[in-house]
């Protein structure tokens, strides 16, 4: 019996490589008549809201030797804003507030609206991401985002040039 079973599995296997070697075969392939070319009109694919928003890198420069500093992204769209904010430096493991300011670095100014705070993480890189209806942020001045420390410290700051009129 497990002679005639062998002998089974030989000659299985002896046709499934007769098979492989028929089908490598130099042949050109058949057309067949049954199969229809695909005419279905294209479809352009329309732009996702990434497409559409306008991005904004801003530099966020060491403030009272902190040793932070990083980027803020910003990408306006109609009807939203996302801030991004990437920085390293900082002290250590910590909830890092972050704001948009009315004003300047250099001159300061009230806080427009709060961003999510900057997780901070051993190594000393944080992150943080907010998204804000379009109009949370005016457009009518000048305007900064600013990380600040222990007890209310700036840490890094950006001015958001050209933000006036967006």
């Amino acid at each position: 019996m497990a002679h005639s079973f062998r002998s089974l599995r030989l000659l299985g296997t002896a046709a499934l490589v007769s098979l492989g070697v028929a089908a490598c075969g130099d042949e050109a392939p058949v057309d067949d008549p049954t199969i229809q070319p695909d005419t279905a009109p294209a479809v352009e694919a329309s732009p996702s809201p990434m497409d559409t928003m306008m991005h904004v890198t801003i530099a966020l420069e060491t403030m009272n030797a902190s040793g932070v500093s990083g980027e803020a992204m910003a990408m306006h769209s109609d009807d939203a804003v996302v801030v991004i904010l990437e920085l390293e430096g900082l002290p250590g493991e910590a909830q890092y507030a972050a704001h948009i300011h009315a004003g300047t670095c250099a001159s300061g100014g009230p806080v427009v609206v709060p961003l999510n705070p900057v997780a901070g993480l051993a190594d000393g890189t944080g992150t943080s991401t907010t998204t804000l209806e379009a109009d949370e942020v005016g457009t009518d001045s000048p305007h900064f985002i600013m990380v600040h420390g222990e007890g209310g410290t700036p840490l890094a700051c950006g001015n958001m040039e050209g933000h006036e009129g967006r």
